[in-house]
């Protein structure tokens, strides 16, 4: 199965980023993400452990999300639990929050999937890895955006 690990430098605090990127809601304002919301709020915390997104990534690709994990603001973990139209084998996907500094945030994103189709999902996978990195390196990029627009 690939993993995909994605790690960005950006000029932001921790928690504010931290803040954005579990914003379920709020995905529909990232790269490549038509819309989501908010299937299930989380334990104690409405984007924390036990919430369950929907994110549509356009087209027929929807992609139902659950949070496994949830250290706010160092890091949280989601299992892909449904997708659409094809079926996804997801084993964890994790996301990483260092504050470097006051203002600086390194975030390492991992995620190990596959598909189970015989004779192609392979080659499915391999070419859903390179876009899927790019989709997260441009979404903690947006968020961080996002982030500083917000301490403005």
């Amino acid at each position: 199965m690939p993993t995909i690990e994605v790690e960005e430098t950006v000029d932001v605090a921790r928690d504010a980023l931290f803040a954005i990127l579990t914003d379920h809601e709020g995905y529909g304002r990232f790269p490549g993400v038509a819309k989501s919301e908010l299937l299930r709020a989380g334990e104690g915390e409405r984007n924390g452990l036990g919430a369950l997104r929907r994110v549509h990534l356009g087209g027929p690709i929807v992609l139902d999300e659950e949070i496994v994990a949830f250290e706010a603001p160092c890091a949280y973990e989601y299992l892909i639990r449904r997708s659409r139209p094809l079926p996804i084998r997801h084993t964890l996907g994790r996301v990483e929050l260092a504050a470097l500094d006051a203002n600086r945030t390194r975030v390492l994103w991992r995620s190990t999937f596959g598909f189970p189709i015989p004779l192609i999902g392979k080659a499915i996978g391999k070419r859903a890895a390179a876009q899927m990195a790019r989709g997260f390196r441009a979404t903690i990029r947006k968020a961080a955006r996002l982030a500083a627009e917000q301490a403005a």
